[in-house]
């Protein structure tokens, strides 16, 4: 049983006296690149009885999107002791003997949610919209503050030069493209044709890039308030403007409106993001990046569907998720001005 081998690994890292007991284990829905696990530990350490929940992330059998969990997890640690709201990280397993895959444990943070459904529509949670909208660029502006050469961490490799941050990645993404892609795609390659031809002003400055910030991967209290920032596993260096970028595209404009994330109008977010941040927005660049998080969410859902295809897994998610590149192109085409 899973709980029980859970136990048995963190008996020795918690120095507990006579073993530790786990209970209330169950999957988090979605996690889609991580399969993420709640629960609850128990253990005597120095005669005294101590209780604290976990959150473990391990591997699935196959994903969305092959990510770096040692990436993720050394970005977290680090982000954090630069005061970004993040769960605090425990433990990185690359031995995957203990639990069949390799793993992460990490803080459990209560009472707070990140299903985007709760936090945009219970009405427990309406009161806090103003707060949740401000924390939200707030602590983006923070992280684009965050000297990526101070964070002193290898794995997130060279700062490219300013003018290379949207070819990189444009490239990068067409490549998994080429590579995921079952059929033609036909709309896919015009968009990476178009922003060949209509690539982003150079970058303001190189920052950390978190790379899947958006509503849905923070957790967030009644009252507004972002505890926590998840989901590191595409952050990058590159262009600030990049993660405004995929904030703005529709998928995450999770009521039914023109709102960012569900949280706030454009203007808004522009506005308060250059209050915060001291960069400036720059709406043909911000274009570029929707197109390119448009083209890149289609190839997230590709690799998902060819995932299933090749039966490395047989999750019926992976094999519904390629179905949503058809909405995908038609925002890339709007976009395009097609």
């Amino acid at each position: 049983m899973l709980d029980s081998r859970i136990a048995e690994y963190l008996a020795p890292r918690l120095n507990a006296d006579n073993g530790v007991s786990v209970s209330g284990l169950f999957r988090i829905p979605g996690g889609q690149s991580r399969e993420t696990w709640s629960f609850d530990a128990v253990w005597q350490e120095n005669g005294a009885d101590i209780s604290r929940g976990f959150i473990l992330r391990r591997d699935p059998d196959a994903s969305l999107l092959e990510s770096d969990r040692d990436l993720e997890f050394r970005v977290m640690e680090a982000v954090r002791a630069h005061g970004i709201p993040v769960p605090e990280m425990y433990w990185l397993e690359q031995d995957a003997s203990h639990l069949d895959r390799p793993f992460a444990l990490m803080e459990r943070i209560d009472g707070a949610e990140a299903n985007p459904t709760k936090v945009l529509m219970d009405p427990a949670y309406v009161g806090g919209r103003l707060r949740m909208s401000d924390d939200f660029t707030r602590i983006l502006a923070k992280i684009h503050a965050i000297d990526v050469v101070g964070l002193g961490l290898p794995v997130l490799g060279r700062p490219p030069a300013l003018d290379a941050c949207g070819p990189m990645e444009a490239e990068k993404w067409e490549r998994i493209v080429a590579k995921e892609a079952l059929e033609p795609q036909p709309t896919l390659r015009a968009a990476f044709a178009w922003m060949k031809k209509h690539p982003p002003k150079p970058a303001q400055k190189i920052v950390l890039v978190h790379a899947d910030y958006r509503t849905g991967n923070f957790l967030a209290k009644p009252d507004g308030e972002i505890v926590a920032m998840l989901d590191w596993e595409m952050t990058h260096i590159g262009d600030p403007l990049e993660d405004i970028g995929w904030a703005c595209i529709r998928p995450w404009r999770w009521i039914g409106t023109e709102h960012i994330g569900g949280l706030m109008d454009r203007a808004g977010l522009y506005a308060k993001y250059e209050e915060y941040s001291g960069l400036k927005i720059d709406e043909d660049s911000v274009r570029f990046w929707e197109v390119l998080g448009n083209a890149k969410l289609a190839a997230i859902f590709l690799t998902g569907g060819r995932s299933y295809c090749e039966g490395r897994t047989h999750s019926p998610m992976m094999a519904f998720i390629a179905r949503n590149v058809r909405r995908l192109e038609l925002e890339i085409m709007d976009l395009m001005g097609v």
